[in-house]
């Protein structure tokens, strides 16, 4: 039995403190989880002779690991091209943040993403204010604006302004947000929002109302359906209101049921209210797909937006047995839409050469003609640059070897790609005149290629393929 009179050796006492820094700082606890009661006798338990450090201890071990952490990142983001995100947001204290967070794809064609900061702005979010601090955090991280590519931040006006206007970088509208305010105004009108505005307060009402959802759980098992709760939405999250239509939907019969026995008819919606909503929820389906399509950290999503863009637009083309109010709110949803990411902006060759990139989507036949071959000259242009840079890299096209593609780990968002676009993307589009040049005969190569799967993982695509398109993956990588 091991006596606890006898300290640790000191190695192994300044490993064991340095995993309960990690620990700390990894699962972001207060430090003082490790003082509290419970936590020591556990630590007693499994190694009697182990000292819980002091605070001070603690404290300066944490400083340390912060800075080498930091370090690190520094050497990590060396030379990289990067993409930024940047949000402002309030803490439960009412303090206000700015965040930002870089994402690049390194050597093994694995994305990366690093939290740069989380700094706090004590000033008024004001485009200036707001482009100051990005821009602090990029110096305190010796990364210059060249080496910025875009900078995705959610459609405010301060930061669009602070990016573009003052940073001089390209703004990229986040399409999860943006599908938010798409969703969302297309969800204002006026009978959409009566009947949905109804269906809020029955959830509501049996929230707060414990005999009511007892009768109600009663109803459902009665009508054999699972016995769960209504979802109430949330004002900012559309998705919030689709997951609450379909659980409505879903259990019609037992709400129906208990609104009956108890009189509640203002809770009670028509028969015309209940096929709008269903209407109304198979419009939105595809838009919650797109979200969890974009739901992803392992690949990068840029090349998608204007393609996801692209179908959503399709799928609300109105139909003839439409009812008045679902056209209507088609129309609302789609014009906002269109507004995001039209060819005036800055961002819409981005995206068109990300998408150009992507191999599942490289033959662009969500553009006319006349701007994928707009694009294919930019990504020439683009390509004769690194090659000047570069010095060229001719004949390793053959000695590439040309595998399947690798699933992506994050099968939910991939899955959700697959579901939006299905073949669409593996159309015939037209292709580049044969040229003996080295850099065309790359790109016709590379164009000539059948398009993977939309569920596919892109960057187990690039890995494969890197030596035999050796400037495109140089140029896909960033």
């Amino acid at each position: 039995m091991l006596s606890p009179s006898r300290g640790l050796p000191y190695a192994r006492q300044n490993r064991a403190t340095d995993l309960l820094t990690r620990f700390v700082c990894e699962d972001m606890r207060p430090i003082n989880v490790i003082y509290g009661s419970g936590f020591q006798a556990f630590v007693h338990e499994l190694e009697p002779r182990f000292k819980i450090p002091c605070y001070r201890t603690m404290n300066g071990k944490i400083t340390k690991l912060y800075d080498t952490t930091k370090g690190g990142i520094r050497e990590m983001l060396r030379g990289e091209k990067l993409a930024l995100t940047t949000d402002g947001w309030s803490s439960l204290a009412t303090e206000s943040y700015v965040t930002v967070t870089a994402h690049f794809i390194d050597e093994d064609w694995e994305m990366r993403n690093v939290v740069l900061d989380t700094s706090e702005l004590q000033t008024a979010h004001t485009a200036v204010n707001v482009s100051t601090c990005i821009d602090s955090i990029l110096r305190d991280y010796h990364v210059e604006r060249e080496s910025v590519l875009a900078i995705t931040t959610d459609n405010a006006t301060n930061y669009v302004n602070a990016v573009e206007r003052y940073l001089g970088i390209t703004d990229i509208p986040c399409m999860a947000h943006t599908i938010n305010l798409a969703a969302r105004k297309g969800l204002a009108e006026r009978s959409v929002a009566t009947t949905v505005s109804r269906l809020k307060a029955a959830a509501q009402h049996f929230k707060h109302s414990p005999t009511d959802s007892y009768l109600l759980e009663s109803k459902q098992k009665l009508l054999g359906l699972k016995p769960v709760q209504l979802i109430n939405d949330c004002p900012t999250h559309w998705n919030s209101t689709y997951d609450m239509i379909c659980r409505a939907a879903d259990q019609q019969a037992a709400v129906a049921a208990v609104i009956m026995e108890k009189k509640l008819s203002r809770l009670e919606l028509s028969s015309v209210e209940w096929t709008l909503m269903e209407k109304v929820k198979d419009v939105l389906k595809p838009f919650k797909v797109a979200t969890q399509a974009l739901s992803t950290e392992n690949y990068p999503t840029a090349s998608a937006v204007l393609l996801l863009q692209y179908v959503l637009l399709t799928q609300l083309n109105p139909s003839t047995n439409d009812p008045a109010a679902l056209k209507e709110m088609k129309t609302m949803i789609s014009t906002d839409l269109k507004a995001r990411y039209g060819p005036d902006k800055d961002a819409f060759f981005l995206l068109n050469t990300a998408s150009y990139l992507d191999p599942r989507f490289h033959r662009l036949v969500h553009l006319e003609q006349e701007s994928r071959q707009a694009v294919r000259d930019k990504v020439q242009r683009e390509l004769a640059e690194l090659s000047e840079e570069t010095g060229g890299e001719e004949g390793q096209e053959e000695n590439a070897t040309a595998t399947e593609p690798q699933q992506c780990k994050e099968k939910n968002a991939l899955s959700a790609m697959g579901d939006l676009f299905g073949d669409v993307y593996c159309q015939n589009s037209a292709g580049v005149r044969p040229n003996e040049d080295v850099l065309q005969r790359e790109m016709m190569a590379y164009d000539s290629e059948p398009p993977p799967p939309s569920d596919s993982n892109p960057l187990s695509w690039w890995k494969e393929r890197s030596l035999k398109y050796p400037h495109l993956a140089q140029l896909a990588r960033g």
